[in-house]
């Protein structure tokens, strides 16, 4: 199915170097964050940074992995990985099995550490979304070929909305909508499955009062500024305090027991209150060059024999970051409502960044194969083939 020799050749550089540039950006800034909250919480002040540090190790190792698995044999388990993901989603909702944080069951324990399942769900939904798209793409062409796939996202969406886990649901099925249209089905399609999705949502919002007192908060969060408006109002002195170039590296005051999860969902706002304009901007602009790189790669597979599964594939874990980011951004800058979605390879969280870091291995992967020129030139030295 094509692409047999992409082992002999380098993963995509700039998309190396992207990721190696936001993963140290996010360390720095998860210590600058968390160091004072770290040292009155555990009496630390790298705690939060040392145990991200290991888990951008772990998250490494498995890129690397990631980066050099024969995706033939892998795309065998998408099926069955698919299956394992949605049992482990259903088993975290199992009373005494799953962890519960901050009102939410979504963690497995395993001793000092935890992880969530739904990591787990997001890349094996597109391994077989990519994966049966291209084996049944001659069924698009019916409307009855999308029933299978809406079955599917309505079962992971149900799921999530046992954990209360909103934002993920949304995610999932922004990139199932982006595949499906990839993948040739006629936008028109979409209308009746939009017009069933769309209440679902209205529903799902107007049925949890968090959910509700979220949606007052952001069309208004100056009505209940010390409640369901707080931490956007923080959010907002935090980015409005950074100006144009920033008070400078560590010195934020929102992260001063201000602003709620500093490190985690709302680091963005401590990045552009320290670096200012520039360096929030110059963090969307890394994101932006990423997401169009990964989209090029999509785009230069799928153009070759046999390349729609990886195309998908691409695209779909491109869509996935990028969607996560665009949300993170808009929550904490005031344009969506708030939702736990973390900015990926840049907050706190090890679940996050460990299969954030696996899947973009998988882009790395897919990349062997598309030798996309490289816009900085060739790099003396650069072996990326043994560095991931």
């Amino acid at each position: 199915m094509g692409f047999r020799n992409k082992e002999k050749a380098s993963p995509d550089f700039l998309m190396f170097l992207l990721t190696l540039i936001l993963v140290t950006v996010g360390l720095i800034m998860i210590y600058s964050a968390s160091a004072i909250l770290a040292h009155d919480r555990y009496g630390n002040s790298y705690y939060f940074f040392a145990r991200q540090l290991l888990w951008v190790m772990v998250g490494s190792a498995a890129m690397w992995f990631a980066s050099r698995v024969d995706l033939d044999s892998l795309r065998a388990l998408a099926i069955p990985g698919l299956f394992v993901a949605i049992f482990l989603m259903a088993l975290v909702c199992v009373p005494g099995i799953g962890r519960t944080v901050g009102g939410a069951q979504r963690w497995f324990r395993l001793g000092p550490l935890s992880f969530q399942p739904s990591e787990i769900l997001k890349i094996a939904l597109v391994f077989y979304l990519a994966d049966s798209l291209d084996r049944r793409k001659q069924t698009l062409v019916n409307f009855s070929g999308l029933f299978p796939y809406l079955a599917i996202l309505g079962i992971c969406m149900l799921l999530l909305e046992k954990q209360h886990d909103f934002g993920t649901a949304v995610l999932l099925a922004l990139v199932t909508i982006l595949l499906l249209f990839l993948a040739g089905m006629q936008w028109t399609y979409f209308l009746i499955p939009l017009s069933i999705l769309i209440p679902v949502f209205i529903f799902l919002v107007e049925s949890a009062s968090y959910r509700m007192r979220r949606i007052t908060a952001f069309l208004n969060p100056w009505d209940d500024p010390q409640g369901a408006g707080f931490q956007l109002i923080q959010s907002l002195i935090a980015v409005g305090n950074g100006g144009l170039l920033g008070v400078g590296l560590s010195n934020s005051t929102q992260k001063l027991f201000y602003l709620p999860a500093p490190h985690t969902d709302f680091i963005f706002a401590i990045i552009a209150e320290e670096l200012g304009l520039a360096g929030a901007g110059a963090l969307v602009f890394l994101f932006a060059v990423f997401i169009l790189r990964g989209f090029k790669v999509a785009s230069v597979v799928g153009q070759r024999e046999g390349g729609m599964f990886l195309s998908l594939l691409a695209a779909g874990i491109t869509g996935l970051i990028g969607f996560q980011a665009l949300v993170n951004l808009g929550v904490v800058t005031g344009l969506l409502p708030t939702k736990g979605i973390p900015l990926p390879l840049i907050s706190y969280g090890g679940s996050s960044m460990v299969f954030t870091l696996v899947s973009i291995g998988v882009l790395f992967n897919i990349s062997r194969g598309a030798k996309l020129p490289q816009p900085l030139g060739p790099v003396s030295g650069y072996q990326p083939s043994a560095a991931i």
